[in-house]
């Protein structure tokens, strides 16, 4: 809504958004803490500040790509990341003919100096864009490299210690949910 333009929103605005009672809101809303409010509705600005901060995305993070696939690409193209101070510092890929170059600016690194990298980048996300059959190895690697969380676009199950924390997407699932919602509609 704010980058829409507007200032001001209110409870009913993001009741109609999210398909629920603006009492709902409100009551979701007080658990957030201090917003900016007058008989206008809430500060955009301020409550997007306060949203952000609630879901620990405010200060962004520093990100490490391991898979220079179709998805590793997608990603690594994707403009709204920086947006949100959500910075791929490095890239890692087995294939010697993109090893010490540069795509978008970022270096493209052999796996073997992951732990050496993400040490020095200060990075604390890992993303898996490989194919199965080696998404459970970079996982590890990942783990030997102290990364607190793995957003893994790899369609298998990973194993990690319980510090760690991993992300799943799973493309097909959401494939579904489309299809029987239309199914149904």
């Amino acid at each position: 809504m704010e980058a829409q333009g507007c200032r001001w929103i209110s409870s009913n605005m993001i009741a109609g958004y999210l398909d629920l009672t603006p009492s709902t809101i409100r009551q979701d809303i007080k658990y957030l803490g201090r917003i900016d409010s007058s008989s206008f509705g809430y500060n955009a600005g301020s409550f997007r500040l306060v949203l952000e901060k609630t879901l620990g995305i405010s200060s962004g993070a520093n990100l490490a790509l391991v898979g220079i696939g179709s998805i590793g690409s997608a990603l690594i193209h994707y403009k709204g990341f920086r947006e949100k101070n959500f910075c791929i510092k490095a890239l890692f890929d087995k294939r010697e003919e993109l090893i010490g170059t540069q795509i978008e600016g970022i270096g493209v690194f052999p796996v073997g100096r992951m732990a050496e990298v993400i040490k020095r980048e200060r990075i604390t996300i890992g993303v898996i864009a490989t194919p199965a059959e080696s998404a459970q190895s970079v996982a590890d690697l990942l783990v030997a490299a102290n990364i607190k969380g793995i957003w893994n676009f790899a369609p298998i199950n990973l194993r990690v210690p319980p510090q760690v924390i991993i992300e799943n997407v799973n493309l097909l699932p959401s494939l579904f949910t489309l299809a029987f919602k239309i199914k149904n509609a």
